[in-house]
């Protein structure tokens, strides 16, 4: 049972505080008292080094979409492997990869690599600024857009520091982001179309570019409606601002991603996770009219963008493999999976008088401590209440003790890797781990 102060993952988690700030170097990972260190993984299975076996629902953040030791994967790495780790010459591989990215994204004619996501949106912002010759983003409260100081303005906050409902500040995430870089950012209340509108009317002039993640996580996978991603996309349009969809994470949510779902489609795309098959990866996809700002081979350099390990030969092929594998049918079956998935969550969640759902869409699950769908960061956010990060670790460790991987703030995401009698299994073993949650909330 977690925890187990005499574990080996205990004692590792002590090791790592010497030589670690916090024993870690992903905040998001980490719970009290210390954290699970992995041993191997197999299938969507994940064993740790104490020898639990846990089904994996987190999927490192939704990079494993196939789980682990998808023999595609695993071929072509240790055949690049033979061949080369890396090198300053680009590969076939990251032409086929590119192919492959443009074919399925409606919204991409062209593609430069990165590795990251966040890494990835920053590249994006850098080319809109570019484009435009303005300087401003706009982005909705509560978005996320990776570890970048000027996007992270407004994630996770506060009605002690949010502002006006139709007119949202910009509240740094961590202590020393300069001002003047906050000031470079407009926030919009997510799915208010005319609030939105007007506040970017306001800031027109001084816009490079509207960033939006069309199915955010931190939303708990609430999409932004038709309405609004059709009006971002006209004011874009008419205004000359570049509109950028964040599918670092969402593009997992179709064969087409998150904009060929929603049939909205950006200048430029922010991709990564999935396209990886599990190795470190970002990309920036736009039309040809947007991607041309990096174009070094059309006269003089407008905007310049490297990297040591951009387009690594590794990644490549890990990627082919991964997207090769992602066929209709097989997003089908992930989305069927998922639909089971909520639906028997939220049965024991009703039989044991919990006020939760299971809420998302496609492989995308968000466990919820209110009964109906939030449409934005506020709603989302008052209706978890003050408690809600407390009560979540307490889920969070039942379900682990279970059995059950799941993320700290209640993510979870499927793998191709998971049967459906696996998705049985998952809701057997939730059943028991929301029955004991629902006990103890009561006493």
């Amino acid at each position: 049972m977690f925890p187990d102060s005499q574990s080996r993952s205990a004692a590792l988690f002590d090791r790592a505080r010497a030589v670690q700030p916090g024993a870690n170097t992903r905040h998001m990972i980490t719970f009290a008292p210390y954290v699970i260190y992995a041993e191997r993984g197999n299938g969507c299975r994940v064993t740790d080094v104490d020898g639990n076996v846990y089904i994996d629902w987190v999927n490192n953040f939704s990079t494993n979409i196939h789980g682990y030791g998808y023999p595609p994967i695993v071929e072509a790495i240790k055949a690049q492997a033979e061949r080369m780790l890396c090198c300053i010459l680009p590969t076939e591989a990251e032409i086929a990869l590119s192919e492959i990215i443009v074919e399925r994204w409606p919204g991409i004619d062209q593609v430069r690599f990165t590795n990251s996501g966040t890494e990835a949106v920053m590249v994006a912002v850098k080319a809109a600024r570019a484009i435009t010759g303005r300087s401003k983003i706009a982005k909705t409260e509560g978005g996320y857009h990776g570890q970048f100081d000027l996007v992270e303005a407004s994630f996770l906050p506060t009605p002690a520091n949010w502002g006006p409902e139709d007119r949202p500040a910009a509240p740094p995430l961590g202590h020393g982001t300069p001002q003047s870089l906050l000031d470079e950012a407009v926030i919009v209340p997510f799915n208010a179309v005319d609030a939105t509108l007007a506040r970017l009317e306001e800031e027109k002039d001084a816009l490079a570019a509207v960033i939006i993640d069309p199915i955010p996580a931190r939303l708990g996978f609430a999409p932004a409606s038709q309405a609004y991603l059709t009006a971002l996309r006209r004011f874009c349009t008419e205004n000359g601002i570049v509109l950028i969809f964040d599918e670092v994470f969402c593009g997992r949510a179709g064969y087409h991603g998150a904009q060929g779902r929603l049939g909205v489609l950006p200048d430029l795309t922010a991709l990564g996770k999935i396209i990886g098959g599990g190795l470190p990866i970002g990309a920036v996809g736009g039309t040809k009219e947007a991607m041309a700002i990096f174009d070094n081979l059309a006269g003089p350099l407008k905007m310049s963008h490297s990297g040591t390990f951009t387009g690594n030969p590794m990644s490549m092929v890990a990627g082919i493999a991964a997207m090769r594998g992602l066929t209709p049918e097989v997003f089908a079956r992930l989305e069927a999976q998922g639909e089971s998935l909520r639906r028997g969550l939220m049965e024991r969640m009703a039989a044991f008088g919990l006020d939760m759902r299971a809420n998302g869409l496609a492989s995308m699950t968000s466990l919820q401590f209110f009964s109906e769908p939030a449409d934005n960061y506020r709603e989302f956010h008052n209706r978890s209440g003050d408690a809600y990060l407390d009560r979540m670790r307490r889920l969070h460790r039942d379900m682990l003790n279970e059995g059950l991987l799941m993320a700290t703030r209640g993510l979870m995401v499927g793998s191709t890797a998971m049967t459906d009698a696996d998705i049985d299994e998952t809701l057997a073993r939730a059943e028991i781990a929301l029955q004991a949650f629902a006990q103890r909330e009561a006493a």
